[in-house]
């Protein structure tokens, strides 16, 4: 594949060098000044030999700093996923090549993408991603998945970015890596090379307990802290329901654990047990291990299937999907859930219909240090990967540079320029699709709490955050001086304090013990085998929990899983771990 791949290669630089002078691609007969113009005129040799001096040390400056300019026009080809609701300011004229994100980056760097293909699904980008790479004639630049991204690796079609990663990556974009402990470019990383620029995942931090407040004091309940203060509050909201319109108590999705800051599951049962539900997580003997099918497992289940034979767990939880559940809990039927920091963003409808409805949040059970237990996710979204042979490669690296200074640095205040807040009324309004993207800190969470409580007490100024930050700061600002004046706040600003003054503040503070998963990858038995045992694993775990089935066929299913494929997986995963 790769010497065919070199062939096809060489055949496509030549017939662009053929048909098109593309700047700084391929050679000319005509010199060029630094905006690309033919000069038409015999220069003496002297002159020549002295601009050329010039344009290349123009050039290797622009190569190999974060910031610095190409002297000429650098055009890459982009491989680009856009929005299904995708639109520009009325009459703009502007197009995914020439809009505010394009000209920002053409005005500071002086580069320009040139989209091969566009995508709207996500199946429909991986596909053309699939084609191109099929045909061997990927475009400079596209984001990828993880498996997709080993491929390209695997048949030596990207292009080697440690040296540009070195020289051109922008003191912000080196600290947010450095965010989640550079776990994000060590997945990036194959035999001490990096191939790839990874888009970061946030940590939506520990899984929290909410519970209407406002119930737990008509009923004389105290703030919950144990295990056993849990199932009280449900016991004690199902029985006496404080609404009168009936009570579910604890409200579950059918996949009811497992996903990494995924809303209405039990993980934290699970975690207080040791168990990592669907996590690769190294086992005591140092081994991958794979959490559903270990003995700790069993003990979570337990919990969940007594409280459900209690009826303290919603009954109709195996047919009910996000929505139904966002009904329940605007409707005063449901009063208690597990979910993230970022859970007021389901609860505003509540709010907006019963202001006195209060949300407390409590991340528990701890275990006997003191610390609740939770499994981190994917360090990553995506790859940002370059075609091998492409002459610019540390050009995505200095995009990417300009991209986070206006959206996680301070760019947006410093920049008064036209061009700059042109741009930024593009981010405010959703207008067009970043052809670069920006990524942001692990802990992005955490410190905008720390920032904008910091601007509330006065200890910082408002325009020292970004602008993101700046805007949840005045929406707090709004809640307060509307409690300020007893007046009931706007369900926006309700949900931007909580979300921001509330959850994150008790995220920022309370300490946790963080598994960390091995593995995020498939292995060649996974792609044949993972959907049955995911089926086969679901089934057991619901059957269990509603029920249907005793805890003991726990002990069978895992035999089952074993026998079905799980051994042959496990092995698997540690040979790719090794």
């Amino acid at each position: 594949m790769k010497k065919s791949y070199s062939k096809r290669l060489l055949a496509l630089m030549l017939s662009i060098c053929l048909m098109v002078p593309m700047v700084y691609g391929c050679s000319s007969n005509k010199a060029k000044d630094v905006n690309g113009s033919s000069d038409s005129t015999q220069a003496s040799g002297k002159d020549t030999d002295k601009a050329g001096s010039e344009s290349k040390d123009a050039l290797e400056k622009a190569r190999t700093t974060p910031y610095e300019p190409y002297p000429e026009l650098v055009t890459y080809t982009l491989g680009m996923q856009v929005a299904t609701t995708i639109t520009y300011p009325e009459g703009s004229g502007d197009t995914s090549e020439n809009n505010a994100y394009t000209r920002l980056f053409k005005e500071k760097l002086n580069i320009q993408n040139d989209n091969v293909f566009e995508a709207i699904s996500t199946d429909d980008y991986n596909q053309k991603v699939t084609m191109a790479i099929t045909s061997g004639d990927i475009p400079d630049i596209m984001r990828v998945d993880y498996a997709t991204f080993k491929e390209l690796v695997a048949n030596d079609m990207l292009a080697d970015l440690t040296e540009s990663y070195k020289n051109c990556a922008s003191d912000l974009m080196k600290e947010i890596y450095a965010s989640n402990e550079n776990r994000s470019l060590d997945m990036a990383t194959f035999d001490g090379k990096l191939y790839a620029i990874p888009t970061t995942s946030i940590s939506s931090g520990q899984e929290i307990f909410w519970v209407r407040g406002d119930w737990m004091d008509k009923l004389g309940l105290k703030e919950p802290k144990t295990m056993e203060d849990i199932e009280n509050i449900l016991q004690q909201f199902v029985s006496k329901d404080p609404s009168g319109k009936g009570n579910v108590g604890l409200a579950l999705v059918p996949k009811y654990y497992g996903s990494y800051a995924g809303g209405y599951q039990a993980n934290n049962i699970f975690t207080y047990f040791g168990s990592c539900p669907k996590q690769w997580i190294k086992g005591k003997d140092g081994t991958a291990v794979y959490g559903t099918v270990q003995p700790e497992t069993k003990q979570g289940l337990q919990v969940l299937s007594d409280w459900y034979g209690k009826g303290l767990i919603d009954k109709e939880m195996a047919v009910r999907k996000e929505d139904d559940i966002k009904a329940l809990l605007t409707n005063g039927q449901c009063g208690a859930f597990f979910a993230g920091w970022w859970a007021p963003y389901h609860l505003e409808s509540s709010f907006a219909m019963d202001p006195k409805a209060e949300w407390r949040a409590y991340i528990i059970p701890a275990g006997e240090d003191g610390k609740v237990t939770m499994f981190a996710g994917n360090p990553n979204q995506n790859y940002t990967v370059v075609r091998k042979g492409f002459k610019y490669p540390e050009m995505i690296i200095k995009a990417k540079n300009v991209s986070l200074d206006y959206n996680q640095g301070k760019s947006s205040y410093t920049d008064t320029s036209d061009i700059a807040k042109e741009y930024l009324d593009y981010v405010n309004n959703g207008y067009g699709v970043d052809p670069v993207g920006g990524f942001d800190y692990y802990n992005a969470a955490a410190l905008a709490y720390e920032h904008i409580s910091e601007a509330i007490e006065g200890k910082r100024k408002p325009q020292d955050m970004i602008l993101y930050e700046n805007t949840l700061y005045n929406s707090c600002m709004n809640y307060l001086k509307a409690i300020k004046n007893k007046k009931v706040p706007a369900s926006q600003d309700w949900l931007n304090y909580t979300a921001r003054m509330v959850s994150s503040k008790l995220m920022y503070e309370t300490e946790a013990n963080v598994i960390q998963p091995v593995f995020f990858d498939q292995t060649d038995s996974m792609k044949l085998m993972w959907t049955t045992l995911q089926t086969m694993e679901e089934e057991a775990m619901l059957k269990i929990l509603t029920g249907e089935e005793p805890l003991d066929y726990f002990d069978k299913f895992v035999s089952q899983w074993k026998a079905a494929g799980g051994d042959q997986i496990t092995k698997e995963v540690n040979e790719a771990i090794k």
